[in-house]
């Protein structure tokens, strides 16, 4: 029984090499998760790096192995935990017999969803506003990653029913695609804010949206 105990002891699933290769590969996630909850938490001025290495269970020293400083920390938080919206090729393959009004619905949804559920896009979005002026490039990169595929798929998306007769012909311009699609920013700025105020059920705020969109863009 004890050479029994021994050699698990020693070949344990904490201490065999390839549980540690695991565990190294994951650390730079974990450090990640963890500096995302101090900065939701603190805000960026105020965390510290020590505060994220407690949260991640690891040392301070660990974190400097993989990231410069708070800033590069900071920058691979936005830019790695954020997640498109979209892939616009398989959205299309996946609804491709679908008509252009049932696309557009089915299009709110999925940003309503993203935007409003996910807590990676809120509170990045929240991190963006509060210090991007301290980070241009970052919120530039965030805009065209993120935010200017979502408008051109949508564009897109009213130009295909323009084409099939379905919308009125100049609908589909990219000043109408932001102005068509800024409900769903006010709404997650309004939960950003968390200012108490009467918002309407998530599923009407669509339905209200939606009904704007079709009103400007059927023929």
């Amino acid at each position: 029984m004890a050479e029994i105990k021994n050699a698990s002891s020693t070949t344990g699933p904490d201490t065999t090499p390839g549980v540690r290769a695991r565990r190294k590969a994951q650390r730079p996630q974990e450090i990640l998760h963890a500096a995302f909850d101090e900065f939701v938490e603190r805000g960026y001025t105020a965390t510290r790096i020590e505060d994220v290495a407690r949260r991640a269970g690891v040392t301070k020293g660990t974190i400097y192995l993989y990231f410069q400083n708070k800033e590069e920390l900071f920058h691979d938080v936005v830019r790695k935990l954020s997640q498109p919206i979209f892939n616009e090729e398989q959205f299309l393959s996946e609804h491709q017999n679908r008509p252009p009004h049932e696309l557009i619905r089915l299009f709110l949804d999925t940003v309503y969803e993203h935007m409003t559920v996910n807590p990676y896009s809120r509170e990045i979005l929240r991190f963006l506003i509060s210090d991007g002026r301290s980070f241009p490039e970052l919120t530039m990169a965030h805009y065209n990653e993120f935010v200017l595929p979502m408008l051109t798929m949508f564009q897109n998306l009213v130009e295909r029913g323009v084409r099939e007769g379905v919308f009125r012909p100049g609908a589909a311009t990219s000043e109408s695609s932001h102005i068509l699609l800024s409900p769903a920013l006010t709404l997650t700025i309004d939960k950003l804010l968390d200012c108490q105020t009467n918002l309407p059920q998530l599923g009407d705020y669509v339905n209200a949206h939606y009904d704007m969109i079709m009103r400007n863009i059927q023929k």
